[in-house]
């Protein structure tokens, strides 16, 4: 039987603004950032450059982060 990743958002107030990190199983694997009227998600747990996508409605980026980072850890197991 497969068993899908854990994917946990942990918001973090900063004094620079909002951002929330993506963990994988308690692994830091990227974050997600406030961006004028959106948000966009930087994959990768050093990454604060190249966004990979970007979404104007954060629940809807959370789930594709979601089903993403799921769907890549199936595959690792197989």
């Amino acid at each position: 039987m497969l068993q899908t990743a854990s994917v946990i958002f942990r918001e973090i107030e900063r004094p620079d603004g909002w951002r929330a990190d993506v963990l994988v199983d308690g692994v830091l694997c990227g974050h997600i950032d406030h961006a004028g009227d959106g948000y966009r998600y930087f994959e990768g747990p050093h990454n604060d450059v190249s966004w990979s996508f970007a979404d104007p409605d954060l629940p809807r980026l959370e789930a594709r982060i979601r089903t993403l980072l799921s769907i890549e850890s199936l595959l690792d197991t197989m």
